[in-house]
């Protein structure tokens, strides 16, 4: 949504290295939901936890890893390989490339998002990322 597409948001999602993904139990101690904490299921592995900021649900994930079949996918951790960063207002904000969202999706097999990600891109002749 941040960079322009129209998407359905439930809540926001925070991608980030181990070490800022623990940060968050310091700097939200208030609005704290579920600690990050090393989390492992048969979908996901991360550093993993859940807040509500001023009424918004954000999900923070820290050295996220899909499972693809028996292997995991490469650890997500926007890194600066794996970001834009936009200008919004004047505060400078860290979002995840279109491409990696069009990744995940495939790989967490959200074929409907990917879809309609690819679909809006292709209006704005950055169809061309996947």
């Amino acid at each position: 949504v941040l960079q322009g597409l129209d998407m359905g948001v439930d809540d926001i999602d925070v991608v980030a290295d181990e070490k800022t993904a623990l940060l968050f139990n310091d700097l939200f101690k208030k609005e704290v939901q579920k600690r990050v904490e090393y989390s492992e299921s048969d979908k996901f592995k991360s550093y993993y936890g859940k807040f509500v900021i001023n009424g918004i649900s954000l999900e923070v994930m820290g050295q996220w890893q899909i499972r693809k079949g028996e292997d995991w996918s490469e650890v997500y951790d926007a890194s600066d390989d794996e970001i834009n960063i936009i200008d919004i207002n004047g505060l400078k904000v860290r979002v995840e490339k279109l491409e990696i969202e069009l990744k995940t999706s495939v790989e967490m097999g959200r074929w409907s998002e990917f879809h309609k990600i690819k679909k809006q891109l292709s209006k704005t002749q950055q169809g061309s990322l996947f």
